[in-house]
Order: C-alpha cells, then structure tokens, then sequence
C-alpha cells in the first residue's frame, strides 16, 4: 500500500516543484491524503492547481483521482497530526516556522520530510538532531531533509566519477559560481517571510545551501571547504539582509601536499633553495565561490549567456565542469558534467566524458522518503545507501553558509565536518 502522506505548505515551491512530483507517484509509492495551510485561500489555491495540472493527458489515472482532503489553521493542524492514518508529512514551509511544526510532527509519531535549510540557523539546527537522535530515531521515526541537489542522478554520478577516477589526479583548485537576478515583486520575492526575513541571509541562505549541497555530493572531502573567509554585500535594496557573497575555501591541512610533477627541464634554472626569496609553497585544493542575485537583468537573448552557473575543478590532469541550465528543447532545468582531460595526459584511460540529465531531485527525494516509511510499515531494513537526506549532511551545508554570512573577513573554521 502506498503510505498516506499530509503536505504541509501551499506556497510557489510547493506548487512549481512539490506538485508535479506527487502527480507523478501519487497511486504508487505515495497517497496525498491532505493538504495544510495556515489560510483557507492558500489551500483552495493549491487545490486549483492540482485540478489544472491533473487535466494533463501524460499523468496516470492514479494522479488524476488525486482528492486530499483540505485542513488549514492550528485546528486543520491538529486534524493532521492526530490522524493514524497519515505516515508521514511533506513540509514546505517558510524558513522560520518549520522546526517547531518538525518536532510537533515528531510528537505524533509521523515520519518527516522537512524542506532545506534544515533550519534558520545553526543552533536551533543543532538542538533538532540532537532532540530526534535521543528521543525519535530511536522509535523508528525517519526523518529526511529535502535537499534535492543531493538526490540529482548527474551530481551523484559526478562524485563517483572523480572518485574513480584517479588518473585525474589531484584536484589543484575549484570555483564555484552561482548568479541570478531576483526582480522587484517576483513570486518567490513578494511574500512577507521573504521581504521581512527573520532568518539570516535572505535569499543567499535557502538559495546558496543547494550549491553546498552540490559541492557536498561532488568533491571529495579533502577538498570541501574546512574554513572559510568570505565578504558579503547589499546591493540591491529589496534583497535585504545581504545578496551576495564571495569567499574563498581552505580545505583540510591533510590535503596540503609538495608541489606536482619533476623539477623543471631548464638546464639554466639550476639553484639551491636558500637563493628562493621566501618559502616555497605548497599544493592544496582551495576553492573560490561566488554567490549572488542581484547581476544586472540583461534582454533575453544575452541573460542565459551570462547566467551559466555551476563548478569547474582544475585537476592536475584534466577539467571537470558542471553546469546547470535551461534546455530550450525540453523547457526544463538540467545539470550538465563534462570531463575534460588535459593535452597530452598519458592515461589512456582519461577521456572525455559529456553526460547530462533533467533537474529531478524533488521527485527522488520524495520517492525515497515514501519507500523507506513502506519498508517501516512492512518490518523491512532501510538501507542507509537509499538515505541522501541525512540531517548531518543538511547540518554541515548550513555550517558553510553561516560561516559564508558572518566571515567578514576573517577565516572561520567549520564546525561541522563532513565524515561520510
């Protein structure tokens, strides 16, 4: 039996990303029993929009028989939670409200999946895992954080390319780019909890953990940032607190290595090191990362060009780039891994490699939330393979963030490494 499954939040994320996934697996791995919002317009909103999407002939006629029911305010809240027949909770909440509404859920005995950033900031992040991995794991309650950069098959399939792949060598640096531009009034703008933010970072906070988490599925670890310096900046008025922010990554000092490859064969640059004015340095994979949504808006024709985001890693043998972008054939956002080996790599094994594939992670990490309650409900082992939601991992991308907004300058260690 497909678990029944409430979802709580009605906003534009959960309409443009949320809705088409549970169309899709609604009648196979999930039931959407209910529907929460805190108004009763958000939920016949959202309920109008199932009715304009279902009509669409590709969907199957499971998801087109979709009818939750319709719960809002505290008492439709209440409803929920004292419901035994609903297994688990999709929240899609604004930042602030979610980790009090996470842990009443708990108290109910439903199984979670609550929306990235895991919470507003670290401490009160910190106090949930601690609160779930003493009192509600335990119990079998499964609680994932939808993070679905995590779940992206390219991203995951680029990890373990570089990780299989040691005729790249080692990585010498990485830079990291993410620009967009954020109108005045847009949808995912004009909302109180965005124009009021009572969580650090606005729009670089919930925006930049998705790019940690790719740098997270992707890098090794001796490579992920371990301290960060890092400035950050207003430069548009209506993006307040703060909309970009540049920073440099240090790694793990175990990561510092000699510089690579013979001496060189100049027979005129023969020397002794102490004829070297200062130390000879070091090789280690620093990173560069730039965030931010306030770039010029540009005409169509030329905003696609100067919006190509993503990561680049320089290897002592080869480039892997990873891009996202907007197919113009299929309509839909799509990552893009290219390895690029260097001229005259003497690994025949090192080719180039060009893959690509639709922007799908909400749809996985929801899929993969509804099997691990059905192999709950049927006494079966959850493999911790299947989990790419570990609130740990979620922990160790708000750490970077948080470092990112409050470096001013100065290095910040990581206060919550990745070990995994």
């Amino acid at each position: 039996m497909p678990a029944n499954i409430a979802l709580l939040g009605s906003g534009v994320f959960a309409k443009a990303s949320y809705l088409p996934a549970i169309l899709s697996l609604h009648g196979d791995v999930l039931n959407l029993h209910s529907i929460w919002s805190r108004s009763s317009s958000s939920v016949e909103s959202f309920l109008s929009e199932i009715k304009k999407e279902s009509s669409n002939s590709n969907l199957t006629s499971n998801s087109k028989e979709l009818k939750p029911e319709l719960k809002f305010g505290e008492n439709g809240l209440n409803e929920i939670l004292l419901n035994k027949e609903i297994d688990g909770v999709l929240i899609v909440l604004p930042i602030s409200s979610q980790a009090e509404i996470i842990k009443k859920c708990w108290k109910s005995n439903k199984h979670v999946l609550s929306e990235k950033p895991i919470a507003k900031d670290l401490k009160i992040a910190k106090n949930l895992i601690e609160e779930y991995e003493k009192e509600y794991k335990p119990k079998g309650i499964i609680w994932r954080v939808a993070e679905n950069y995590a779940h992206e098959p390219i991203l995951r399939e680029a990890g373990k390319i570089i990780s299989n792949t040691p005729e790249l060598g080692p990585i010498l640096f990485w830079q990291l780019n993410f620009q967009g531009y954020i109108e005045d009034g847009s949808k995912y703008q004009s909302t109180t909890w965005r124009t009021i933010p009572d969580y650090q970072g606005g729009f670089l906070l919930d925006g930049g953990v998705h790019w940690i988490a790719l740098l997270r599925t992707v890098l090794p670890l001796g490579a992920l940032p371990n301290s960060i310096i890092s400035i950050k900046s207003l430069h548009r008025t209506h993006l307040l607190p703060y909309d970009t922010i540049q920073s440099i990554s240090l790694p793990l000092k175990s990561s510092i290595t000699n510089s690579h490859g013979p001496k060189t064969k100049v027979k005129t640059a023969e020397f002794n090191e102490k004829d070297i004015i200062g130390e000879i340095g070091k090789s280690f994979p620093t990173g560069q990362i730039l965030m931010s949504f306030a770039i010029s808006e540009l005409p169509n024709e030329l905003n696609s060009k100067s919006q190509i985001n993503g990561l680049k890693i320089h290897f002592l043998n080869g480039l892997i780039e990873i891009t996202c972008e907007f197919n113009e054939i299929t309509k839909q956002r799509e990552f893009i891994f290219e390895l690029i080996p260097s001229i005259g790599s003497s690994s025949k094994n090192l080719k180039n490699n060009k893959i690509n594939g639709p922007m799908n992670g909400v749809e996985i990490e929801i899929k993969m939330f509804c099997n691990a309650i059905n192999d709950f409900k049927n006494e079966k082992s959850i493999l911790e393979e299947d989990d790419f939601g570990k609130p740990r991992d979620a922990l160790y991308d708000l750490s970077v963030i948080q470092a990112m907004l409050e470096s001013d300058g100065k290095e910040l260690k990581i206060d919550n490494s990745i070990d995994n």
